[in-house]
């Protein structure tokens, strides 16, 4: 005779064989770099010719701040913008396990006259890819009309919205963790905002299964033909499978329990 304990250990069972998770006891870090001392890993491309570290605040405090880290970056200043040609940066993974969750985490920089959906000068987008496949893909702004720009100059980021370039509308620095502007019109060298991606409470996670034991991450600013003084910048790049924590693995019993109790009733 199957109880309902028996049912509620099959279905514990079910679950956690199928959620990706818990398919692994230990997390394993397949890619890790905080900059501090190469670029090891990342290679340029598009109408980037190579890939440099620079430092950068990690707070709002200006590019004078005090609290600094090396960067990956700036990536894009100085460099003509172009409508066609991206500015890439890509990372080759090896030796990871097909058909296995990784995890991205990352922080972003957005520095100088970022302008997001400006119909005058953007639009200024940013994308994430795995192997082709776009894990962020969204416009930026450090701007606001009437404050340090002219024109209506919408981001479309949110901590909700990172995957629609293309709407709604949200003011500059929305979804930022830190962020520092002159709000002076013309003076933007100062300007930035900083994102947090795959770590944070409400930040965006992203997350590929590789088809096969190696796989490559592209990150890219496209579409704009607007000003050259416009950078970005990468910091604390990690990339690895989820640990299976005890909190999680008693998640999934909850929810294996609550969908059998439904079924009873």
């Amino acid at each position: 005779m199957v109880t309902r304990a028996d049912v509620v250990k099959m279905a514990i069972a079910a679950v956690v064989a199928a959620w990706p998770v818990a398919a692994s006891a230990d997390a394993t870090v397949a890619y890790s770099n905080d900059f501090e001392t190469d670029t090891s890993g990342f290679t340029a491309a598009g109408t980037l010719s190579d890939v440099t570290r620079a430092s950068l605040p990690t707070d709002g405090g200006g590019l004078a701040s005090p609290n600094q880290s090396m960067w990956l970056g700036k990536l894009g200043d100085g460099v003509g913008k172009s409508g066609s040609v991206d500015e890439i940066v890509d990372l080759a993974l090896t030796d990871l396990e097909p058909g296995v969750a990784y995890f991205v985490s990352f922080d972003l920089l957005v520095g100088a006259s970022w302008d997001g959906a400006a119909g005058c000068c953007g639009p200024d987008l940013w994308r994430v890819a795995a192997d082709g496949r776009r894990m962020v893909d969204t416009m930026f702004s450090n701007g606001e009309a009437g404050v340090n720009v002219g024109a209506y100059s919408p981001q479309r980021y949110s901590d909700t919205n990172w995957t629609n370039p293309y709407g709604p509308d949200v003011p500059r620095f929305t979804g930022a963790e830190a962020f520092y502007s002159a709000n002076q019109g013309g003076n933007y060298g100062g300007d930035y905002a900083i994102y947090f991606f795959g770590h944070g409470d409400g930040n965006p996670i992203l997350e590929f299964v590789p088809r096969t034991s190696t796989a490559t991450l592209e990150f890219a600013r496209y579409g704009s033909t607007d000003s050259g003084d416009e950078y970005w910048a990468l910091d604390n790049v990690v990339v690895e499978t989820p640990e299976a924590s005890s909190a999680a693995l008693a998640a999934v019993a909850a929810l294996a329990a609550t969908r059998v109790a439904r079924r009873r009733g």
